[in-house]
């Protein structure tokens, strides 16, 4: 048996074979003196305080994870509230010198708009010089809008003719010639024996046609054709007109209409009136209101 012993007294001595610390592999000529200890990080100063020698040291700030720099040229901040924005150049149209061409041929195509293809092409070519000025700093607004407006007008008088001519179609006769219901027709469509109403006017142009049995207001007796060569005038073609309807109506017509009925006649008032139709048309009319039956013997 071993006697045990007290413990010894005062601070406990560390055991060389336990307590020491492991031995590492070193380069053995490594020195063995224990490195300096790292430098503390110099103290923050405030990006704010002005450095000098009579400056007093501030109180380090915090750093932020995000730092300011100057903003860059080619990305520059946003307008802050209150900013006026800049607006955007305006766009300038292109001089150009001269007139529009387009605008010169639609007008040329809207006096020439008496064929109905020449009063289309003024109008498209009339709108696309429009559409061009707008772009471009040229003359020739006011033809363009000449040639539009001459080009509609011509497509409005040949609309006007084409339901005049399909309103007034050739009248309708039988095997003899007589008209057998009524119908609208222009003067130069009446014949010798057919009764019309609408003859009381200063110019003639359009009449209706009736058969002679129904009330109507006038009668053609006979057409006196007259001769070829430039128009002599009106009072000489009224001149022409008496003689003749006297010489070859009124051998024409019944002892009844010659009573009752007054005599007339239409014809070729000026010089273009007289391209189109030379016709003198020898006439009897009801003095008030219409007749019936036919005049001629």
């Amino acid at each position: 048996m071993t006697a045990e012993l007290p413990p010894p007294s005062g601070p406990p001595q560390p055991n060389p074979d336990v307590d020491a610390p492991p031995v590492r592999a070193t380069d053995p000529t490594a020195p063995t003196t224990a490195p300096a200890p790292a430098a503390a990080p110099p103290a923050m100063s405030s990006v704010w305080s002005t450095p000098g020698p009579s400056a007093t040291p501030s109180t380090p700030s915090t750093p932020s994870a995000y730092t300011s720099s100057p903003a860059s040229p080619l990305f520059p901040p946003p307008p802050g509230p209150g900013v006026p924005v800049p607006d955007a150049p305006a766009y300038q149209p292109t001089p150009m010198p001269g007139t529009n061409g387009l605008a010169i041929a639609a007008l040329c195509c809207g006096i020439i708009g008496i064929f109905p293809i020449a009063a289309v092409v003024a109008i498209v070519l009339g709108a696309v010089a429009l559409n061009q000025l707008k772009q471009r700093i040229q003359r020739g607004r006011g033809m363009a809008v000449a040639g539009i407006v001459l080009g509609v007008l011509w497509l409005l008088g040949w609309v006007a003719l084409v339901v005049i001519g399909v309103l007034t179609d050739e009248p309708t006769r039988n095997p003899a010639g007589a008209v057998t219901r009524t119908s609208d027709a222009y003067v130069e469509d009446l014949k010798a024996g057919d009764c019309f109403s609408g003859a009381g006017r200063t110019e003639v142009d359009n009449v209706t046609i009736r058969p002679c049995a129904s009330p109507h207001e006038s009668q053609v007796v006979t057409i006196i054709a007259m001769p070829a060569g430039p128009y002599p005038g009106e009072d000489k073609v009224v001149a022409a007109a008496e003689k003749g309807c006297t010489d070859k109506a009124d051998p024409l017509i019944t002892d009844r209409a010659y009573d009752e009925l007054r005599p007339s006649f239409i014809y070729p008032q000026d010089a273009f009136s007289w391209r189109g139709n030379r016709e003198i048309i020898c006439l009897v009319d009801a003095p008030k209101g219409t007749t019936t039956g036919s005049a001629l013997k």
